[in-house]
């Protein structure tokens, strides 16, 4: 069977994914929205020809197999931060303090405690 398309239906996928197959479980229609921005977004013909970024600094692999996907990745994705997903630099620090006053409120309750010291004092170490 000779293909006569030479053109990749991005209409008609756009449809298939955000209508059919996963469309028919989005219930609130600000969510279904959402859903045709991002496949407008990523389906496209850019995304084949290594144009799309899918993250800042970071463009679509070009056609490799599996392993080469995995080693494209591990080579060419940027640290996580705050800009790769489009945030302030300063995002990164509330995350970060809430974070180190749970650890060290931890390590300060697993402190074990005196009770030997007299009558209750409860001190400890």
């Amino acid at each position: 069977i000779v293909c006569l398309h030479t053109q990749v239906p991005w209409t008609d996928l756009r449809y298939l994914f955000g209508e059919i197959m996963y469309g028919g479980h989005i219930t609130d229609d600000w969510d279904r929205r959402l859903c045709r921005t991002y496949l407008e977004e990523f389906m496209s013909p850019e995304q084949l020809d290594g144009e799309l970024m899918l993250a800042p600094g970071f463009a679509t692999p070009p056609n490799l197999d599996y392993v080469g996907y995995h080693a494209y990745i591990d080579e060419n994705l940027p640290p996580e931060s705050p800009y790769l997903y489009g945030l302030h630099p300063n995002a990164e620090i509330g995350f970060l303090t809430t974070t180190s006053e749970n650890l060290f409120r931890t390590v300060l309750e697993m402190q074990p405690r005196d009770s030997s010291s007299g009558a209750g004092s409860g001190t400890t170490r």
